[in-house]
């Protein structure tokens, strides 16, 4: 690996330590991360043009062949020069980074979210039909995030049809999904997409339920500096609902073959997640009126 490194990236005696398949590089009093990557070299291109100017993003580096994509065992890889970035991601951290769709980077557009959604719920669904008795767990378990997911496309739906759009409703960049609470991963550029800003803040407040940061006090912090549209609130809200975080340890479990139990932690906190949906909507019912569900 030493070997491979130098050659594609130019680097002279470089030190390698491998960790999960991700393999760290001391260089020159910088470390570098070279790891797999699932977006296709159009979308790592555009996110090479719109995040490395940015200073808090860790940086693509181009290989040899000026290339942002390596490819290791026939799988594609991506280098990373590390920023200096510590410590949990804030509300701080929100909604920082406008921008204006080009045509280099409307690839990483992904703002038809009923359409999305639909076509994930559609395949889960036919996915259900082969499970051949062997996921039981997720099949007691589905009808209830399924109906989450369709009341929160019918949610969105209903929003898209019926608000109009101000400067608040800006594109701007953020996250497919928010991995977890460090900023180290926050600033990774790979999960990189282009969105509504209620989408950056969803996946916040998704990260700090699943890894139980947060309380009154907390929420009430961050919605009260929250600045969204009314459009924006609404989708806010339709984003809370539609339970990415269920489904994204179900794809864990039929696609990586991790354990079917590890979908407790989840089914666990159901109740938990309608109280916390409670308090989300009640504050932003303090900054907007926003349509009520009935079950929640």
């Amino acid at each position: 690996m030493k070997n491979f490194l130098e050659y594609y990236y130019d680097f002279l005696n470089i030190t390698v330590h491998e960790k999960d398949k991700y393999y760290y590089i001391d260089y020159n009093n910088n470390i570098y991360l070279f790891m797999p990557t699932i977006r296709n070299v159009n979308e790592i291109n555009a996110i090479y043009l719109l995040s490395n100017n940015l200073i808090r993003y860790h940086k693509i580096i181009l290989n040899k062949t000026k290339s942002p994509i390596t490819i290791l065992n026939n799988k594609p890889y991506v280098l990373l020069k590390l920023s200096n970035v510590q410590n949990d991601i804030s509300k701080s951290d929100l909604l920082n980074d406008r921008v204006t769709l080009t045509r280099n980077n409307s690839i990483l557009l992904r703002n038809d979210w009923v359409n999305l959604l639909e076509k994930k719920i559609d395949y889960i669904e036919y996915q259900r039909i082969h499970f051949n008795n062997k996921y039981e767990l997720l099949d007691s378990t589905l009808d209830y995030y399924i109906g989450m997911a369709e009341n929160a496309i019918a949610y969105i739906n209903s929003t898209n049809l019926s608000q109009k759009k101000s400067y608040l409703d800006d594109l701007i960049i953020c996250h497919r999904r928010i991995k977890d609470s460090t900023r180290f991963s926050f600033y990774n550029p790979l999960d990189l997409i282009i969105d509504h800003p209620s989408r950056e803040v969803s996946e916040y407040l998704k990260i700090i339920f699943l890894k139980d940061m947060y309380d009154i006090n907390i929420l009430n912090d961050i919605f009260t500096s929250l600045t969204l549209s009314e459009y924006g609130y609404r989708l806010l809200f339709g984003r809370m609902l539609y339970p990415s975080f269920y489904f994204d340890e179900y794809e864990k479990i039929i696609n990586e073959n991790s354990e079917e139990k590890e979908i407790l932690k989840i089914i666990k906190r159901q109740k938990e997640y309608e109280n916390y949906l409670n308090m989300i909507y009640k504050f932003i019912n303090q900054k907007n009126k926003i349509p009520s569900i009935d079950w929640i």
